[in-house]
């Protein structure tokens, strides 16, 4: 019976403990679930926007790859994957910004709302680049992958700049507004 009680008791220590360890993470969230939503919604933008450049430069690179007949296919398949892995983590990161979409400002929401369709456009050029490279490795020299790539870094560069003008105007609109600004009469009586 003391054995039982025992086991009994180290069970239920076990299942606090692993309670406390499981609902951690969730109690840890609180402060950024506490956060502003725009503030929220700001620093996830941004985390984006950054992803989105990083993107656009690894475009900038494979285009540069498109006239250069001496590149191995391998330098073009290293790019794409790296493009890949920029798209996959940019289409997690706006499947989270359009949730918190609701809370997001005037500004923020057209953000969200454009980075779709470029996004989409740029998966959808990787995915024939990758296709054209997997059907004969020889692709990498022709025309129709040198449009994909062409077409990838133009999606790409979109995006990045209509995230950048938003941004700009936003980061005005907040420095005017804390101006507090009032018109001035300019009538004589």
């Amino acid at each position: 019976m003391l054995f039982t009680n025992k086991i009994m008791m180290a069970s239920s220590v076990l299942t606090v403990l692993l309670f406390v360890v499981l609902a951690a993470p969730a109690f840890g969230d609180t402060a950024k679930q506490n956060e502003a939503p725009p503030l929220q919604v700001a620093n996830q933008l941004s985390d984006f926007k950054r992803t989105a450049f990083e993107m656009r430069r690894e475009a900038d690179t494979l285009k540069s790859f498109t006239p250069n007949k001496r590149l191995s296919w391998q330098s073009h398949t290293y790019r794409l994957e790296a493009l890949k892995n920029h798209v996959n983590k940019m289409g997690k990161s706006l499947a989270e910004l359009e949730a918190l979409k609701p809370m997001a400002t005037e500004s923020q929401g057209m953000a969200i709302e454009h980075a779709r369709p470029h996004l989409a456009s740029v998966a959808q050029n990787l995915t024939q680049a990758i296709e054209l490279v997997r059907e004969n490795r020889n692709n990498v020299l022709w025309g129709e992958y040198g449009e994909a790539v062409s077409n990838i870094y133009a999606h790409a560069d979109a995006l990045h700049t209509k995230l950048d003008t938003i941004f700009d105007y936003e980061n005005a609109r907040i420095r005017f507004d804390s101006l507090e600004l009032q018109p001035t009469s300019t009538g004589g009586s």
